[in-house]
């Protein structure tokens, strides 16, 4: 459930501008350069191929911490954005079209003990980004055994022939 006070259209909008939303215009003031340093980490985000990434901060925590994720869903929903970070005082919650709730809770721990927001965004989504499994290499591992087993069986083969 969506707690009283908390803005969903306004927060969606403002994370269409700069993919960096507040949930009170005084929050902006909860830390020197606060924006300018999760509008980075967004930019980081992509740059390492964790996609589009919004980053909402919420100036009080919810009386039930499962709201945070309820806000972060909802938010999912209204924009073009594929992981939704909401950070609030002590905890958050992230969603995501695109990674698995498995991969984001790997990374998330640092991220929510971390009293420093834009460095355990950073952080958070350098451990996201090397969170999944690299297929690319697993598939050509996959191959180089088949072959093998194919080169064996036909060595295998021939020699028994002779």
């Amino acid at each position: 459930m969506i707690p009283a006070g908390v803005d969903i259209p306004n927060l969606a909008q403002q994370l269409q501008e700069d993919s960096v939303a507040f949930g009170n215009p005084d929050a902006v003031n909860m830390g020197a350069g606060l924006e300018p340093g999760l509008v980075s980490a967004v930019t980081h985000a992509e740059s390492i191929d964790v996609g589009p990434v919004g980053v909402v901060v919420l100036d009080f925590t919810p009386n039930i911490t499962a709201d945070l994720r309820d806000i972060a869903q909802e938010l999912l929903m209204a924009t073009d954005l594929d992981t939704i970070i909401v950070r609030a005082p002590g905890t958050g919650a992230i969603v995501s079209e695109t990674h698995s709730r498995s991969a984001i809770e790997s990374a998330q721990h640092a991220f929510l003990g971390n009293p420093n927001i834009e460095e355990g965004t950073f952080y958070f989504l350098d451990q996201l980004a090397n969170a999944g499994a690299n297929w690319f290499l697993m598939g050509l591992f996959a191959l180089f055994a088949i072959a093998l087993v194919i080169a064996l069986t036909i060595w295998g083969f021939m020699a028994s022939r002779r």
